[in-house]
């Protein structure tokens, strides 16, 4: 993804050069101010705000996708082998937990958020952006960060869920920023769509389709 940048636009440009530490610390201070906000709300500033983020560091640094339906491939093959099995052992748990986390108006609305939202913003800034400038290590620390973040409202009172949480999607984080380096970030974002899909999607999902 390039950016353009128009004449006079020497404001934006400052703030395509703040810091990625900086530009974290803005999403983790709006995520905690709206704690108390119905979860499809809270969801919808929270993307917008990481978007917002994304769109202003593009006036200043391009964003290279790698789009390719081979490597996006890839990647829905490696959430697909690291989701699955979870999915066949676990779906009872899996669904207790995206009830917990994301108590949202519908299936629907569910999908939306977790594939077709999170998944693409997530990784256009957690990839393209943190991992790119501090690397992968950081990159999988802070996601996991933003993760606890945002599902906070569903552990909290619960020290030792939280934690569960911080490590489980540090290192989902981590593979994230694997498939990234290896096969581009549209690889990533698959890789991310497809186990957003499955573990925290189908479990609910499969039992309606299935009472139907």
């Amino acid at each position: 993804m390039k950016s353009s940048k128009p004449g006079g636009g020497e404001k934006l440009e400052a703030l395509a050069n703040l810091d990625p530490y900086l530009t974290f610390s803005i999403f983790a201070v709006i995520g905690l101010a709206t704690f108390r906000l119905g979860m499809e709300t809270r969801l919808l500033i929270i993307w917008l705000v990481l978007l917002g983020l994304c769109l202003i560091y593009a006036e200043g640094q391009d964003i290279a996708m790698q789009y390719g339906l081979a490597n996006m491939g890839r990647g829905a093959v490696v959430g697909l082998v690291l989701s699955l099995p979870l999915l066949l052992f676990a779906k009872d748990a899996l669904k207790t937990t995206s009830l917990r986390f994301f108590p949202l108006t519908s299936q629907a609305v569910l999908f939306q958020n977790l594939v077709l939202l999170a998944a693409p913003i997530e990784e256009l800034y957690f990839r393209g952006i943190l991992q790119r400038e501090k690397g992968l290590i950081v990159a999988a620390l802070l996601y996991g960060l933003a993760e606890g973040i945002i599902v906070l409202p569903g552990v909290s009172g619960y020290p030792v869920v939280l934690i569960a949480v911080l490590i489980a999607m540090a290192l989902l984080g981590f593979l994230y920023g694997y498939v990234y380096q290896r096969y581009g970030l549209s690889a990533s974002v698959s890789c991310h769509a497809t186990v957003n899909a499955i573990l925290l999607f189908l479990p609910s999902a499969l039992d309606t389709w299935l009472a139907t």
